[in-house]
């Protein structure tokens, strides 16, 4: 950006040299007129190489890039949300010591001090809070 904003001072620098130099006459308008076209050529040049640079970046894939780590931590905080959620309402329907944990692409239940006859109900109650199917719930009790 520096050295555009230098060559446009220069321009008008020696604009003004040419305007002291010549007289009234008609080469002074042509020269004028070439003078104009050489400014705008001048101010216009860094134009094709921003548009250049924008283009290259889409293509390369450069537009949007995600982080990473950003995306595992939003994964992990809404793991521990849904664990939290998902014990919560265990609690609240008389599960007491019903353990969930969420990791990617399954979801355990840990309820050894829960009757097996209240398999289905507690599996209904965590596949309501995860929405996870059921083929990724793996229930661990006696």
């Amino acid at each position: 950006m520096t050295p555009w904003l230098l060559s446009i001072a220069g321009v008008v620098v020696i604009g003004a040299l040419i305007e002291v130099l010549l007289s009234d006459s008609s080469v002074h308008k042509f020269i004028r007129s070439i003078y104009a076209f050489f400014v705008l050529f001048v101010i216009a040049q860094p134009i094709p190489g921003f548009f250049r640079n924008t283009l290259s970046s889409i293509e390369a894939g450069g537009g949007i890039q995600l982080n990473s780590e950003i995306i595992q931590t939003i994964n992990a905080q809404t793991a521990a949300a849904l664990q939290r959620n998902a014990m919560l309402a265990l609690e609240a329907a008389g599960f007491d010591g019903v353990i969930v944990t969420i990791h990617p692409g399954a979801v355990y239940i840990n309820a050894f001090s829960v009757d097996i006859d209240k398999k289905q109900d507690i599996i209904k109650i965590v596949r309501a809070v995860t929405h996870a199917p059921e083929e990724v719930i793996i229930y661990v009790g006696v």
